[in-house]
């Protein structure tokens, strides 16, 4: 469902301004109302390319929920799929929300702990947007979880100084109840991050929202999963498992728009960093369904979307929104299979996405039906260092049909089409040293299809039980700036963060 409610996003942030973080703490520990930057305000000009782009981070692999692993939850809902029951599952020097306490606050229902972390970076490539830094912030994390046999209650709320927009900025990032109505079925409701699929750094069918800006500029991956007020419930019968979502707001991508990452706009023909976009909101609700089992160590999934696309991939030529971008109907069902193979991990992966505002495929100014494809394997090579490949294969339906609308709409005449099977590779490389304090990893994303690469190597290293370092980059190679990745070459950064954690 498209709203007619039009937006113009300014790229100088949108929250409450407020004198200190230390007031914005605690108005947010009383407020769960207010709605984050990640929410219905996202804004994109990049139709057709950013959508592309699916993403997930490998903590979030390492920590997908098996279906056993759900049910032995069974009896503690609200630690079922929440950051809390992510940070739980990775490794011991992952850059995750650790809960920091003494064995004495095991006998108290409440858990508090946070930190707090400085972050900078700089791009190192002539950049178009006004700002030569990247990042440069000063967070605040409050977590707090309250658990007794009958609910347990988490809040993750951050409080941000974003010295690079001159904003001081809050984010709810959890405050949600969960419970047990049955032995069986969970029940979770309010704000929380929720992740599904298969794949590292690869979307398929997680639709759920995701922060690609904190992707880009170096925060924790744990950034790139947005939060979405949701009401979920899980329900257990032997080895199946039946997780369902309903959102009654819709949550948008936090989308590149130019205020910290420049992108490449059809329009103008150029890499640009507008202050500003316009774009339609939607008051669509989104309903997500999985059904998962695991039989002889193998797991298996199905998944169904109902709702629009999570980036804006439409753009409006009809007065008085002409020129608007808007986010189209979207319905996808797929499947995911994972086992253990030659020592390692096998994935693989499918989703159709069906656009029903262009279900014939002959508007160029709304995306395709597409189908998405994935394969991944992942094992240790040597002592303490992991290695992970993915093949990823985007098709474009109705290709023929677009391809002929797109070359008799003379605005787009000097527009690329899309490839009809834009492919992608993908290598990961982590490796641990100093007793797991230090971890070492590259990421490196190809297209042979665009013929652009994106290569993310970091490095984080645990001082003690209070102080974590970390550094890393994110760079952008293409010859072609209308590719998804060669589009973002000025985008090139390095960042560095120091957290302390309490």
């Amino acid at each position: 469902m498209r709203s007619n409610r039009q937006h113009t996003q300014p790229n100088t942030g949108q929250h409450t301004k407020h004198n200190s973080l230390l007031t914005t703490l605690v108005a947010l520990s009383i407020s769960m109302s207010h709605t984050s930057a990640l929410a219905s305000q996202a804004l994109a000009a990049e139709l057709g390319e950013m959508g592309s782009y699916t993403a997930t981070p490998s903590a979030f692999y390492e920590a997908q929920e098996s279906p056993v692993k759900q049910s032995q939850h069974a009896q503690n809902p609200a630690q079922s799929n929440t950051e809390s029951d992510k940070d739980s599952n990775t490794k011991s020097d992952d850059w995750s929300d650790q809960e920091w306490g003494d064995d004495n606050q095991d006998q108290s229902p409440w858990r508090i702990s946070g930190f707090t972390e400085l972050a900078y970076g700089a791009f190192i490539d002539d950049h178009v947007t006004d700002n030569a830094q990247s990042i440069s912030e000063l967070r605040v994390r409050l977590d707090a979880a309250y658990s007794t046999d009958a609910l347990t209650v988490n809040a993750k709320i951050d409080a941000l100084a974003d010295m690079l927009l001159n904003d001081n900025d809050y984010d709810v990032r959890e405050l949600n109840i969960g419970f047990s109505p049955t032995a069986q079925t969970d029940v979770i409701a309010g704000r929380q991050v929720i992740t599904w699929g298969t794949g590292d750094y690869l979307f398929l069918n997680d639709l759920f929202a995701k922060d690609w800006q904190s992707f880009f500029a170096g925060r924790d991956d744990a950034y790139l999963k947005a939060p979405n007020d949701a009401l979920r419930v899980l329900h257990y019968a032997k080895s199946f498992t039946l997780d369902v979502v309903y959102a009654p707001e819709f949550h948008a991508d936090n989308y590149i728009r130019g205020e910290r990452f420049s992108f490449y706009s059809p329009v103008e023909q150029a890499v640009v960093a507008p202050s500003e976009f316009n774009v339609l909101d939607s008051d669509s609700e989104q309903y997500a369904m999985r059904l998962a089992a695991t039989q002889n160590g193998i797991e298996y999934a199905l998944y169904g979307y109902k709702g629009v696309w999570t980036t804006p991939m439409g753009s409006s030529v009809e007065p008085p929104f002409a020129g608007y971008s808007y986010f189209p109907s979207l319905n996808s069902y797929g499947a995911s299979m994972r086992r253990p193979a030659f020592g390692g991990l096998f994935n693989t992966e499918v989703a159709v996405y069906n656009s029903l505002d262009d279900s014939q495929g002959d508007n160029p100014f709304v995306a395709n039906d597409q189908i998405r494809f994935l394969l991944g394997y992942e094992r240790e090579v040597i002592a303490n260092t992991t290695a992970s490949v993915q093949f990823y294969l985007e098709h474009t339906q109705d290709y023929q049909a677009l391809k002929q609308a797109h070359n008799q709409t003379p605005m787009l005449a000097s527009t690329p089409l899309i490839d009809q099977n834009r492919q992608v590779l993908t290598l990961r490389l982590t490796s641990r040293a100093m007793q797991q304090a230090l971890t070492t990893t590259l990421f490196v994303f190809y297209s042979p299809t665009d013929q652009d690469a994106y290569i993310k190597p970091s490095i984080s290293y645990r001082v003690n039980d209070n102080w974590q370092l970390a550094t890393g980059a994110n760079v952008f190679v293409g010859e072609q700036q209308v590719t998804f990745f060669g589009q973002h070459k000025a985008n090139s950064n390095i960042w560095l963060r120091a957290r302390y954690n309490f």
